[in-house]
């Protein structure tokens, strides 16, 4: 069954591509972020630093979600990815994150997964989960607050579920930390890999160089040749020293849906000035697989386009 899954998802993933070659332009990707809401306030947090000019409500309702799952899977969307604040914390007429992963499943979703700050507790019934590593404890704990690496390392600890992989926004204060984070990636049991991404200006005052961020991709591509877990493509980590990216992202590959369910075919901040300073990897891969890159589809689709066993 699930190698037959996984040939039609594999067909689907084709078709897509294809017609996206003759000019389609139907987001793959489904990014909803359902809250606003968070039990942290990381220093880089750009919804925590920009309450005051957050749309409300700050939840999207389950009748909401649902619409808005359904909408966008019709409109071809087959990932499926929840975001906040912290999704975990969401809940909504005695719902919560786990009802909408099985729900993304019943609508038929090829992908569903979340991302979280690993301090409350595992959707064991996510495809994917990314977890927030910023760095050993010290510096995790310095961007995230005391005691919260220990909660994450704990957590981790209670889960076995296999696709679960680091995400770390690299700022000043970890600039020089990427080497030890993927020591701890690498021999952790249940971490199978690590996705470098810059922080993606405000705030400003924490943001690297480009001189600063060039050091950063060279020491990253060091630790690939030496077999650490670094998920980013080879490629797409040199695309990171691209700053302004916005004439080659393709922001039509995903759509966003904010908490008060206004769209977004592309991303939020598409002709802002965050927009020129992008430091996301995620829109350099979907560049790369749009372009067939062949490396960027083999690497990015086994983690992150395939449901888990």
């Amino acid at each position: 069954m699930s190698e037959l899954l996984s040939v039609g998802q594999m067909g689907y993933y084709a078709s897509w591509f294809l017609k996206s070659k003759v000019g389609s332009r139907r987001p793959l990707v489904n990014t909803m972020l359902i809250n606003f809401n968070c039990n942290l306030k990381c220093k880089h947090c750009s919804i925590s630093g920009n309450a005051e000019k957050l749309p409300s409500p700050s939840q999207m309702s389950w009748g909401d979600a649902e619409r808005e799952m359904r909408d966008f899977y019709e409109k071809g969307a087959r990932i499926l990815f929840f975001e906040g604040g912290e999704p975990t914390l969401w809940v909504s007429d005695g719902k919560d994150l786990g009802d909408l992963i099985r729900l993304g499943r019943e609508i038929g979703y090829h992908v569903v997964g979340y991302t979280t700050n690993g301090t409350t507790h595992f959707f064991e019934e996510s495809d994917v989960i990314s977890v927030s590593l910023d760095g050993p404890r010290e510096v995790h704990d310095e961007i995230r607050g005391t005691g919260v690496f220990d909660k994450l390392m704990s957590n981790l600890e209670g889960t076995n579920h296999p696709n679960i992989f680091a995400n770390m926004t690299i700022m000043q204060q970890n600039k020089d930390e990427v080497r030890r984070t993927a020591e701890i990636v690498k021999g952790h049991n249940h971490i199978r890999g690590l996705m470098l991404n810059f922080i993606t200006p405000p705030p400003q005052d924490i943001a690297l160089s480009l001189k600063e961020k060039s050091k950063v991709v060279e020491e990253a591509l060091r630790l690939k040749k030496e077999g650490y877990p670094i998920l980013n493509t080879t490629k797409a980590l040199r695309e990171l020293l691209k700053e302004d990216y916005g004439k080659e992202c393709p922001h039509w590959v995903s759509a966003f849906v904010l908490p008060d369910c206004s769209h977004y075919y592309g991303c939020p901040m598409e002709n802002t000035e965050a927009c020129k300073q992008c430091g996301f990897d995620a829109v350099r891969e979907y560049r790369l697989i749009t372009k067939g890159n062949v490396s960027a589809i083999r690497e990015m689709s086994k983690r992150f386009a395939y449901s888990k066993p």
